[in-house]
């Protein structure tokens, strides 16, 4: 479901069921007996909106810090690989060869196969094939000389963090927003809302207004937390920019045999 699609369905969809209830309240309950609530459905009303506000804004604050780490950590991914690349020319050929190849087939792999939430077995296909060689051919090799010995421990340090951030994309690519806590957050809004009910005005297209004000705000935190629930996913996922960089470079240095 598109991101449009999904926010109209969010937004007008929580609007429109919230004036409905409003108006249908207003049709089975007395103006004057509503105004009588307001003195203490206006205090209560406070109490449930600021603690609704809290946990929404927590949410949406946890959700886009987990879509920024996502970020840094597919650049770190990308940028371990392209470093490996490069200092694969400090090792023999029968290393450097191997080990550029399957660099190639790692970063091919994820664009194609795994990027967008593919389902793939993380244990037995996809990237963690190339990731395996690479591990073979660097944990097999006895660096020989002074040169070769400080590239191959930064080549560690680097298939290290290459494993790493491909663990956590893999990872995060199958979670997301807890059901229970969607629960809680649908819940919650849901209570603000019929706490607006309470209230009569004699207006009551400035009622249908300010229902539709406070829904409107609602559903747009909710419709955040939808679209950033998961990084890899949707219309708002993380562009897999630099893996495509990486596949770029890579073919323009093979054509000049570099």
């Amino acid at each position: 479901m598109g991101a449009w699609t999904l926010g109209l369905l969010i937004v007008l969809g929580g609007t429109g069921m919230s004036i409905v209830g409003m108006l249908a309240v207003r049709r089975w309950t007395n103006l004057n007996s509503m105004e009588s609530h307001h003195e203490v459905a206006g205090y209560l009303l406070s109490i449930i909106g600021t603690l609704c506000a809290v946990l929404l804004g927590l949410v949406v604050v946890d959700v886009q810090s987990k879509y920024q780490q996502a970020q840094v950590m597919a650049e770190g991914e990308a940028n371990a690989v392209m470093d490996l690349y490069h200092l694969a020319k400090s090792l023999p050929k029968e290393q450097m060869v191997p080990i550029k190849k399957s660099l190639l087939d790692y970063v091919t792999t994820v664009v194609e196969r795994e990027w967008d939430g593919k389902p793939v077995n993380a244990n037995a296909e996809g990237s963690v094939v190339p990731l395996r060689q690479l591990w073979d051919i660097l944990s097999t090799y006895e660096p020989v000389s002074n040169r070769q010995q400080a590239c191959y421990s930064v080549m560690l340090t680097d298939l290290q963090q290459l494993g790493d951030s491909r663990r956590f994309r893999v990872v995060t690519t199958r979670g997301g927003v807890s059901p229970i806590l969607w629960a809680v957050l649908i819940v919650g809004c849901i209570s603000t809302v019929l706490f607006t009910y309470f209230f009569g005005v004699k207006n009551v297209k400035t009622q249908i207004l300010m229902t539709a004000l406070v829904s409107v705000c609602l559903s747009l935190n909710v419709l955040l937390v939808a679209l950033f629930s998961n990084p890899y996913r949707g219309d708002l996922r993380i562009s897999p920019d630099g893996f495509l960089y990486d596949i770029q470079t890579m073919s323009h240095l093979a054509a000049k045999g570099l």
